[in-house]
């Protein structure tokens, strides 16, 4: 194969659609193109979720760019745009770009007709600029470094498929390289929701519920930077271990609270917590495949697991001997065993800013 035709680029279009429909969840997804209006540089849409033709002029008579979507492609930087009240976008007295921080940005009439809330503007560029990808949330949806990398990548990979289609030309291998590579991302949905990375969330039914309240407190909190998923709100039908297998390899990162109470009665006091509670089998197992499917560490972060949080009580016997090695997060409890909630809170936040990076 040595040219990209109408066949294969309908079947990555397609495989483009239907990753931006039910993975990412947006309202509304377009590629538009750069082209000449009335003798003027501009951006006329190439195709979208909706198809719905339209175009803009990149500048304005007096020169300002005509909204954000033409101001990444006339400036070639990325925006991820919001409004800082959470606001949706059209009706946003001042707009934030979190991605490349550009100042004085227009206000924006969103192309889909619900109240959209973020905005993401990805330029498309090989030698020279061929137009923008954009995307629409009805969700304000916070920046992160994975959002960056993982959108960039999509952005590289549709931009090699459109000079390639244009110039109806191309080696056989670039062109099964720049399908298979795409293909191979969206499947295995290394992008997260919307740029959202996916946590999983493990722990036993009959472990603390003051612990996994915090778990799930902490996540809601940070819900605007990731999603998540515990094994005991799922209600699908069929089998459990199943859903919980897939949902682990659609995951990111994790979260295992390993420890469940010996007794009926989590904590207890100091000179009797000796081994009151015992690592539950089936959360050590779903530890395991995290691990494996994590399995690379950063040594800047001092042999911290960089894909999950193991977390234990203290009052247990020693760590499985795969974990051993790892940086675990042991449950802060007071001298009458009752949880240190605020502790456990604010270092369970930080473990999963760190493992989120710097938005």
């Amino acid at each position: 194969m040595d040219i990209v035709d109408d066949e294969i680029f309908e079947r990555v279009r397609q495989l483009i659609y239907r990753y931006v429909k039910n993975e990412l969840g947006v309202a509304y997804f377009e590629v538009m193109r750069d082209q000449l209006i009335d003798d003027e540089l501009g951006l006329r849409m190439f195709w979208s979720s909706n198809e719905r033709d339209h175009n803009w002029r990149v500048r304005q008579p007096d020169g300002a760019f005509s909204n954000p979507v033409t101001t990444a492609f006339g400036r070639n930087q990325p925006l991820w745009v919001v409004s800082p009240d959470k606001k949706p976008l059209r009706e946003a007295e001042q707009l934030s770009d979190e991605w490349s921080h550009t100042d004085s940005l227009t206000t924006y009439q969103p192309a889909a007709d619900d109240a959209i809330r973020t905005l993401v503007v990805l330029p498309l560029r090989r030698n020279r600029p061929l137009g923008v990808c954009y995307f629409e949330s009805t969700t304000h949806i916070g920046i992160t470094d994975v959002a960056k990398a993982e959108l960039q990548l999509l952005a590289e990979s549709i931009a090699i498929l459109l000079e390639l289609y244009e110039l109806n030309r191309s080696q056989s291998k670039m062109t099964s390289s720049a399908i298979f590579e795409l293909q191979e991302s969206l499947e295995a949905a290394q992008f997260p929701r919307l740029t959202r990375p996916h946590f999983f969330v493990a722990f036993s039914s009959r472990a603390d519920t003051a612990v996994t309240t915090v778990i799930s407190e902490v996540l809601h909190e940070l819900s605007d930077r990731l999603e998540f998923t515990d094994w005991s709100g799922m209600n699908e039908a069929g089998n459990i271990n199943a859903q919980i297998s897939k949902e682990i390899t659609r995951a990111r990162f994790g979260i295992c609270y390993l420890s469940e109470p010996v007794h009926d009665e989590p904590g207890g006091r100091a000179d009797d917590r000796h081994d009151t509670y015992i690592d539950n089998p089936n959360v050590v197992f779903e530890a395991g495949m995290l691990h494996a499917r994590t399995a690379a560490t950063d040594p800047s972060m001092g042999g911290e697991p960089t894909g999950w949080i193991p977390m234990r009580e203290v009052a247990s016997p020693p760590a499985p001997f795969d974990f051993a090695a790892e940086r675990t997060l042991l449950i802060p409890r007071f001298e009458d065993g009752k949880l240190n909630e605020a502790r456990l809170r604010d270092t369970l936040r930080v473990r999963i800013v760190k493992l989120l990076g710097d938005a």
